[in-house]
């Protein structure tokens, strides 16, 4: 149910949702409050028409995207990492031409570069995304079919617990952790990037960025274009303003992170001397 909510709050705060908003409470306070009911119906106004042109989804994106460039030839050449990880992006429900869920288009993208990058270096995979609203499958498990069936490759570990990018990193790291893995390039969509890389080391796991599903400009969005509305460009700038909210949300949590991150090595030293105390009994 918590997720549900979250996702429900997210859509009210991010537009087009939040502009309706606003242009109910103005409509609202017309009567009463007139300067004020006005100035929020120019407000939503404006603020719809700023979020659906493609000049200003294009720089919100670059602002998230400019920091992690493509992985280049050069760079796989003599790999730097043990291991991929690939992060989960949602499903496509009940995909009637396969008969039950699928992967969702961003999913695909993600998985078809991870495939690629596992040609290239021929490191193992670790999948990860579970199950947020309750579905029969973890989404990690979709994502391993995938891989499997229809680019062939092969799935080391599948971590199918984890609802957000924080629990992506913090389920992930007993795999890695066990498997002596120190640094993993991880792959996400470029304007993912950013919450993904500080959640990966706030969870103490090293990574080189392998980014994909670069936004850049369509024909149509470009010179006198980049000024006219689009449901495209309202859609990009939905994604670029979750993610923003989604960086400065884990920035203001990073006090309580670091303290479940002591916490958390504090349980495992103990449970790593308790195993050795009986392991020690066992022998004497």
């Amino acid at each position: 149910m918590s997720v549900l909510l979250t996702r429900a709050a997210e859509l009210l705060v991010l537009p087009p949702a939040v502009n309706l908003l606003l242009a109910i409470l103005g409509l609202a306070l017309l009567r009463k409050k007139k300067r004020l009911g006005i100035a929020l119906l120019a407000l939503s106004l404006t603020t719809l028409y700023l979020f659906s042109i493609p000049a200003t989804a294009l720089w919100l994106m670059d602002s998230l995207q400019k920091d992690y460039p493509a992985l280049t030839a050069a760079d796989l050449q003599h790999p730097k990492a043990q291991a991929i990880v690939v992060l989960g992006a949602g499903r496509n429900y009940g995909a009637p031409e396969y008969g039950r869920d699928t992967a969702s288009k961003f999913g695909l993208e993600r998985l078809r570069y991870g495939a690629h990058l596992h040609r290239l270096t021929n490191l193992p995979i670790l999948v990860t995304g579970g199950a947020p609203h309750g579905e029969t499958s973890a989404e990690a498990r979709i994502m391993k079919d995938v891989l499997v069936n229809d680019f062939r490759v092969a799935v080391k570990w599948v971590e199918d617990k984890s609802l957000t990018t924080f629990e992506n990193a913090r389920y992930s790291r007993p795999f890695l952790e066990q498997a002596h893995i120190r640094r993993v390039y991880l792959v996400t969509h470029a304007w993912h990037m950013p919450r993904s890389v500080l959640a990966f080391e706030r969870a103490g796991i090293a990574v080189i960025p392998a980014p994909t599903g670069f936004v850049t400009p369509w024909p149509i969005e470009r010179g006198a274009f980049a000024w006219l509305p689009s449901a495209h460009a309202l859609q990009t700038s939905y994604h670029a303003l979750h993610e923003i909210g989604g960086w400065m949300w884990y920035k203001l949590r990073e006090p309580q992170i670091r303290e479940a991150q002591t916490w958390f090595m504090m349980a495992k030293e103990y449970l790593d001397l308790a195993e050795r105390h009986i392991s020690t009994i066992k022998h004497a």
